[in-house]
């Protein structure tokens, strides 16, 4: 047996740890010295303690760790937490990861707000169009990229082939917004596609038809979300230099979609309905 120091050195854990762990009759040592008090471990008695951390490491409350330890908790429920746990983390980080490129985008943006080229917008109309899709309000903007994986992932397995057309997002609602964000996901498609498709997340696709638009101002976002930042002003500056305004949600069509881990790679249309002001007499 080794006294609280040694034992610590070998644990790789504090004194001061497991001190507290004996005190809350967490971890307790395996003998305790009556007349001077001394604390002897065991080696048999690492398993217990790093259980007990592992479960700490994974935010788990002390007292729900105890509750545990009880009732046996076996390392392969701890492994399952541990996948789950790391799949949190890694979620939170890509998240802060776009949000500091959403930053790097809008300074970008301030830089080159006096010479936003408006020159690679075009005007033209659109036809009507067949679109299979499901519309959902999304907690956040983030949560969006699990629908169009959803979406990119069951309906090509359910449609015939070459049925589909580009990946579309039309994002409606009357104002962008980051959160319960209405978002309509789809695919363009040749001809009618009659029964719905229920998605694991519990969206439904369906088919419904867009209607035709006589005036679409149009440009071409390459590479990953926040290079959009500079084309919306692009649109904004053209917009408000003519005597049109807009008429209806913004679409984003996917005419190269980003590929598995290279958003880099992606080409993205996007378009906004314009219309003329009707003048009163």
């Amino acid at each position: 047996m080794f006294r609280i120091g040694e034992f610590s050195k070998i644990a790789q854990t504090a004194v001061s740890q497991l001190r507290y762990y004996d005190q809350i009759g967490l971890f307790q040592p395996v003998h305790t010295d009556g007349s001077t008090g001394y604390r002897y471990y065991s080696t048999a008695q690492l398993p217990e303690l790093n259980r007990i951390i592992a479960l700490k490491e994974l935010g788990i409350s002390l007292e729900q760790i105890k509750v545990m330890v009880l009732k046996d908790v076996s390392v392969q429920e701890i492994q399952g937490m541990l996948l789950l746990r790391k799949a949190e983390i890694e979620q939170t980080v890509q998240e802060q990861i776009n949000r500091l490129k959403i930053i790097e985008a809008r300074l970008k943006e301030v830089e080159n707000s006096e010479c936003l080229n408006t020159d690679e917008i075009i005007l033209k109309s659109i036809a009507e169009q067949l679109f299979y899709s499901v519309r959902k309000v999304m907690p956040n903007l983030f949560d969006t990229i699990h629908l169009v994986t959803e979406l990119r992932e069951y309906v090509p397995a359910m449609t015939e082939k070459d049925q589909l057309g580009p990946l579309t997002i039309i994002l409606h609602g009357d104002a962008f917004s980051i959160e319960n964000v209405d978002i309509e996901v789809g695919f363009t498609v040749k001809n009618e596609v009659d029964s719905p498709l229920l998605l694991p997340g519990g969206g439904e696709v369906k088919g419904r038809t867009l209607q035709s638009e006589e005036s679409v101002i149009s440009t071409i976002r390459v590479g990953a979300f926040e290079n959009g930042y500079e084309k919306y002003a692009q649109l904004g500056r053209w917009i408000e230099n003519s005597d049109f305004q807009i008429s209806g949600p913004a679409k984003e069509i996917f005419l190269k979609p980003p590929s598995q881990g290279n958003p880099e790679d992606c080409v993205c249309e996007i378009q906004f309905p314009v219309t003329r002001p009707t003048t009163l007499i």
